[in-house]
């Protein structure tokens, strides 16, 4: 619980479209693989395609299938990426489908995954590892460390409510859950809930979430931490605005631990922030595609842009 709220800092108002509009290459066309890099620039930011991702883990001619098609959150750590990935949007169970960067030969070859003949399917195949069908929620507060895997199984219809949530724990070995916390975060009392839609995990006891509250027209950045199997949390900063004019929600946050800063994705836009909530820079994309999450491993950004999934990667500066 907290006593006094953040003074918001200055925010930033910008405008974006609420579904995606537009595909890239030869998504929903002939769905055949891409075969060039593409650059987004915008200010501070210059993203770069790291690799194309198969739409599905399915040996057969069809785009949909189990596991896939629709990414929804990222992380990346110790030259592995761990996407959440699900049959709908609008499911809130799904799979963790990892890849192995120095196991994977170029940037386009995965896309040809599912085509591929059998020896060669098993070749490539054989460093990609699936999770079990697990709850999920929409996937989009996610981190990672050393041994572990962190998903916030949260509902991300749910607005401004006391309801808890749940911290899954999950093993990189066998990307089985290992052990469930439940938490529930408020400010002055429990009526006034802070349900986190999106959050990225520092280290295997800290996790850093932002909230919008679309009542009071402002961001906050909170730090929850764990000692033992309680969590406590800190308000550690706060936006005032909304950011977006078109109410397009948070596609996802990542923090840099070096520089102490707060990355934000929307529809076709980036944000980089001070823990105070202080905008430090912004980028526009004009993709019509959305963000699907980001992550910081390193000095490297990684961005998600989906349909078709495609991962992209700059040095931070």
């Amino acid at each position: 619980m907290l006593k006094q709220p953040k003074k918001p800092q200055a925010g930033d108002s910008a405008r974006s479209w609420f579904k995606h509009y537009k595909t890239y290459g030869n998504w929903g066309r002939s769905f055949a693989p891409e075969t060039r890099p593409h650059v987004l620039k915008s200010g501070h930011f210059r993203l770069k395609t790291y690799f194309y991702q198969p739409a599905t883990l399915c040996q057969s001619d069809s785009v949909t299938g189990t596991v896939g098609p629709v990414p929804e959150g990222l992380t990346v750590s110790n030259g592995s990426m761990y996407a959440t990935m699900y049959h709908s949007p609008h499911d809130t169970r799904a799979h963790i489908v990892s890849y192995q960067f120095n196991h994977v030969p170029n940037r386009y070859v995965m896309q040809k995954l599912p085509w591929l003949p059998w020896s060669q399917f098993l070749w490539l195949a054989s460093h990609v590892k699936i999770s079990p069908y697990i709850k999920l929620g929409h996937g989009q507060a996610i981190g990672s460390t050393r041994k572990y895997i962190y998903v916030i199984a949260n509902n991300h219809l749910l607005r401004k409510i006391s309801q808890s949530e749940e911290i899954m724990q999950i093993s990189k070995n066998n990307l089985q859950i290992k052990q469930i916390w439940t938490f529930k975060v408020w400010n002055h009392s429990a009526r006034t809930g802070r349900y986190f839609h999106n959050a990225t995990f520092v280290n295997d006891h800290q996790f850093i979430a932002v909230y919008h509250d679309a009542t009071d027209h402002r961001f906050e950045y909170w730090e929850v931490t764990g000692q033992g199997n309680s969590w406590y949390p800190k308000e550690i900063g706060a936006t005032r605005g909304d950011f977006m004019r078109s109410d397009s929600p948070v596609q996802g946050i990542t923090y840099d631990k070096h520089k102490k800063q707060i990355y934000l994705a929307f529809n076709d836009y980036l944000f980089k922030l001070k823990r105070s909530g202080k905008v430090l820079a912004r980028g526009h994309f004009h993709t019509g595609r959305e963000f699907e999450g980001i992550s910081i491993n390193g000095r490297h950004l990684y961005a998600e842009l989906a349909q078709r999934p495609e991962l992209l990667r700059q040095r931070i500066r």
